[in-house]
């Protein structure tokens, strides 16, 4: 009995002390994850550029136009290329001329060059006889004119001109596209490129798939820039890269051929952002649509 009346009269002294050093250390630890947290925040917020999203302020400047106000080229000089061909045939004036009215509006610089006629092109993509193909080339002869491009086909006009090209801007990355609304394809018929090395060896690789073995059911530029985008990601999966290219290969029509699209973007897994080459825009993000996802006429 005297024992445990010692250790009941100890009890009280040292229950508190040990009560008080728990709680001090798990208020402590506290105040340090809140304080990482902050500090995160506040780096993230100091050093991070725009990312490409409409409405996000850079701190200097609100890059989302508004009330058709003035496009700030907050990433250096931007460009908009169009390459034209006789093969494409003529079925893009009303494209044209939105596009000109555009370009009125804002500084953004617009090159448009015929790639049959055009000598800078021919000097360096003269091999090159697909127009699709030899389009991707031409970009890159006159990527070097400018710091970004917006590379668009002939029949892309401008429906909704209350819009900066720097709104998709992502300059963490050399080269940005975006996801077809309808499939799972990445398109490739209009892209955001930067004037590096990258891109440009980028460009002229996917040109360089015209001369690849061709399936009877291709889908042109659009299938090889597929594999040419997978292969470039993760050159280190090289099973993949041979089963997706095994299945375009084999592709007889639509079907077949979207099963080559979707072993491409089963083997890129839901990443979307390569830092320091791609960023892909997801469905609905981009700049651009397919018009008859809009108006069926």
């Amino acid at each position: 009995m005297k024992e445990l009346r010692k250790n009941e009269m100890y009890r009280p002294i040292y229950a508190p002390v040990r009560l008080r050093h728990v709680d001090s250390y798990g208020t402590k630890k506290g105040l340090y994850v809140t304080l990482l947290v902050l500090i995160i925040v506040a780096l993230t917020v100091l050093t991070t550029k725009r990312r490409g999203i409409p409405g996000f302020s850079s701190g200097r400047t609100s890059l989302a136009r508004r009330d058709m106000g003035k496009c700030v080229q907050y990433f250096g000089s931007v460009t908009i290329f169009v390459a034209d061909s006789k093969t494409f045939g003529n079925k893009s004036d009303l494209a044209r001329r939105s596009l000109e009215c555009y370009i009125k509006g804002t500084e953004y610089k617009l090159i448009r060059i015929d790639m049959d006629t055009d000598p800078r092109v021919n000097e360096v993509c003269a091999k090159h006889e697909a127009a699709l193909f030899k389009r991707h080339c031409a970009a890159s002869v006159y990527l070097a004119d400018t710091e970004w491009m917006l590379v668009i086909d002939t029949e892309t006009g401008v429906v909704n001109p209350d819009h900066c090209i720097e709104e998709w801007i992502d300059d963490r990355v050399d080269m940005m596209f975006y996801e077809r609304f309808f499939n799972w394809e990445i398109a490739v018929g209009s892209y955001l490129v930067r004037n590096t090395e990258f891109s440009h060896e980028f460009l002229r690789k996917l040109a360089e798939w015209e001369f690849k073995k061709l399936p009877l059911w291709n889908s042109n530029d659009q299938g090889a820039f597929m594999l040419h985008l997978q292969a470039t990601l993760i050159p280190y999966a090289a099973w993949e890269f041979d089963t997706c290219y095994d299945y375009w290969q084999k592709a007889t029509n639509y079907q077949s051929y979207m099963a080559m699209v979707s072993c491409v973007r089963m083997a890129l897994g839901a990443q979307k952002f390569w830092s320091g080459k791609v960023r892909i825009y997801r469905k609905a993000h981009g700049w651009s649509r397919d018009a008859w996802v809009t108006h069926c006429s």
